[in-house]
């Protein structure tokens, strides 16, 4: 079986894996009423530990199936797995919703028999240091068989999710899932139009959704509408994910102006809509996209390239988005947001390695910000500091990146965002309204899809 390894987290040194203490296996006591476990590894200390000194080794068959706890007086940082070579090959953010300050890494499949390491990632504290680390196998998995639900031709408004692993198609009209758990028993992942929902107790359903426009949970609703414009506005112009307010406000402009969900169709809206324009200036014109991009027109073209596509662009998408700005047919404002269309709709070599860097940069900020509401760190992305933070991540991705896998890597981002004062309230969006210190330009037409827009 090949895996991948997860190449934003550090691996393990040489002296973190020889110093590791093993855990031992032994039968269960006694079946396990909720999982099919057969084997228990257990450790438990009571006395202050060294930082870092929560690495442990373990034996692991090729194809069973592991479940890993960690608890320590504070929430866990992360449970991390590494292969023989100090590799990380899994890692788990989401902390389990009974509030034990523990968290929990569901389903890990061994790819080969032999070593392994796992971080438990405990955060102790001197009133109560104690922590524990449990590992539970299951040698003899039988493959889940997925719950197939489908929709029907029209608007299904109430299809259920079941304690199953359901994969669930909801074809046309406007379809809305409904879960009986609040959002933050989830982890929801974005990737190429599917929406993945892991439950995130330890004995966790996976639920693949397909054509679903609504989640409806106990707590709140996610409408999908528009999300990826939104998401596509904030990458564009700033460089990073949407807030939670800030989406949500901004899909709710777009439904009422009926706006095509389309990058491309929007961006050529600018010219004779002036409501869009009015919506993409706020962005264009902010101090937020000012401060990214900055200089002559020519340096403006390159500090976009290098935000959406990480490269600089060749001579003739210089010259050709430069010399449409020099000579007044596309505005700065507008700029970004119709290099971005020229990338997604360009089918060179290049343009197709573009759009897939794009799609894959609106995936994941979309994760981000969904996660930023699961992990309840909607208020931490607020200032400079977070905004940096977001901006990292999405220039850590490529073309390639495997969406599903890299939501380890948006976990441990938004723990990485700056503590909340226990005074500070639910941030706004906190992007600029219409009206700025830059006058507008007429903008006249320009054709972002033009074949010279983005050659070498």
């Amino acid at each position: 079986m090949t895996y991948k390894t997860i190449d934003s987290l550090p691996d393990l040194n040489a002296t973190q894996m020889r110093l590791a203490q093993n855990l031992a296996f032994a039968p269960l006591s006694m079946p396990s009423p909720i999982a099919d476990w057969d084997l228990h590894a257990y450790f438990m200390d009571f006395s202050a530990r060294t930082p870092g000194d929560d690495v442990f080794a373990f034996s692991a068959t090729a194809g069973s199936v592991y479940d890993i706890h960690s608890r320590s007086a504070r929430d866990p940082s992360m449970i991390k797995v590494y292969d023989r070579l100090g590799n990380a090959i899994a890692a788990e953010y989401d902390l389990e919703i009974h509030g034990d300050h523990g968290a929990f890494m569901s389903d890990f499949i061994a790819p080969y028999s032999g070593i392994y390491y796992v971080s438990a990632g405990w955060v102790q504290t001197a009133e109560s240091p104690n922590v524990t680390l449990s590992i539970f196998a299951d040698e003899n998995p039988v493959a889940d068989v997925p719950n197939v639900i489908k929709g029907t031709a029209g608007n299904d408004s109430s299809i259920y999710l079941t304690y199953l692993n359901d994969h669930v198609n909801g074809g046309a009209g406007t379809d809305t899932v409904r879960a009986i758990a609040p959002l933050s028993a989830f982890s929801m992942v974005l990737d190429d139009g599917i929406i993945t929902l892991t439950e995130r107790s330890g004995y966790k359903n996976v639920d693949v959704l397909r054509n679903i426009e609504v989640l409806q949970f106990s707590d709140t609703r996610i409408d999908m509408a528009y999300v990826g414009l939104s998401q596509a506005l904030y990458v564009s112009y700033f460089g990073r994910a949407a807030d939670v307010n800030g989406l949500k406000s901004f899909q709710a402009q777009l439904t009422a102006l009926g706006a095509p969900a389309g990058v491309g169709e929007f961006s050529a809206r600018y010219a004779t809509d002036a409501a869009v324009k009015s919506l993409i200036d706020s962005f264009g014109t902010s101090s937020e996209s000012h401060a990214l991009y900055s200089g002559d027109n020519k340096t403006f073209v390159k500090a976009v390239f290098f935000n959406l596509l990480n490269r600089v662009p060749g001579q003739a998408g210089l010259d050709f988005w430069s010399g449409a700005i020099d000579s007044g047919a596309l505005t700065r404002a507008n700029a970004s947001l119709s290099i971005m269309a020229g990338a997604l709709a360009n089918s060179s070599t290049q343009g197709r390695e573009d759009a897939a860097l794009v799609r894959t940069k609106i995936d994941v900020a979309s994760n981000f910000t969904f996660a930023l509401e699961t992990e309840n760190a909607s208020a931490a992305y607020n200032g400079a500091e977070a905004a940096a933070v977001a901006r990292t991540l999405l220039r850590s991705l490529t073309a390639d990146t495997d969406i599903l896998a890299f939501q380890a890597s948006v976990k441990l981002a938004i723990g990485k965002l700056p503590p909340v004062p226990r005074s500070a309230l639910e941030h706004l969006a906190d992007l600029p309204q219409a009206g700025s210190d830059v006058p507008p330009v007429l903008l006249t037409g320009s054709d972002s899809a033009h074949p010279a827009a983005l050659l070498g």
